[in-house]
């Protein structure tokens, strides 16, 4: 089974087996590394890479499987909105990151709201939920893709 490979790379640190594998199996090797990997690093711990991959997938789970206002669940996610509004940049998705930057105008700094903010803003908060769901910037793969496809951008995520 690829698992096994994929926590071969991981605990090897093997950039170059990473970079070898096909897009099919990189994306597999994505999904492996959030769920197996990124999601067990305390989010303070994880360096650049690993914390824009992360961010990037939180919001578009969140956006896919529930909703914006699920990011609040996790403080500290939803306090780095700013942050993933940046690798969203990074990663070259501009459209998604605007739509990030909407909430981000409207969201009291440095706190996460009660549900009573998100019930009063639920108008714009679902608008921006159903424009990421529909990948202004085509399909988010494809930008993980590219990005983990970076020989030091792979170096950093396995580290």
């Amino acid at each position: 089974m690829n698992n096994k490979l994929y926590e071969k790379i991981i605990s090897e640190r093997d950039v170059n087996t990473l970079l070898d594998l096909d897009n099919d199996k990189k994306e597999n090797f994505l999904i492996y590394l959030m769920y197996n990997r990124l999601c067990n690093i305390p989010f303070e711990e994880m360096n650049h890479s690993q914390r824009t991959l992360y961010l990037a997938m939180k919001l578009e789970d969140a956006c896919q499987a529930d909703s914006l206002t699920s990011l609040a669940e996790e403080k500290d996610v939803f306090l780095a909105l700013s942050e993933m509004k940046s690798a969203f940049e990074e990663l070259g998705a501009v459209k998604t990151a605007d739509l990030l930057g909407e909430l981000i105008l409207i969201v009291p700094e440095n706190t996460v709201p009660e549900w009573s903010w998100f019930d009063e803003n639920a108008d714009l908060i679902e608008r921006l939920d159903g424009d990421i769901s529909d990948y202004p910037d085509g399909l988010m793969k494809n930008f993980y893709l590219k990005y983990i496809s970076e020989k030091d951008i792979a170096e950093e995520v396995l580290k």
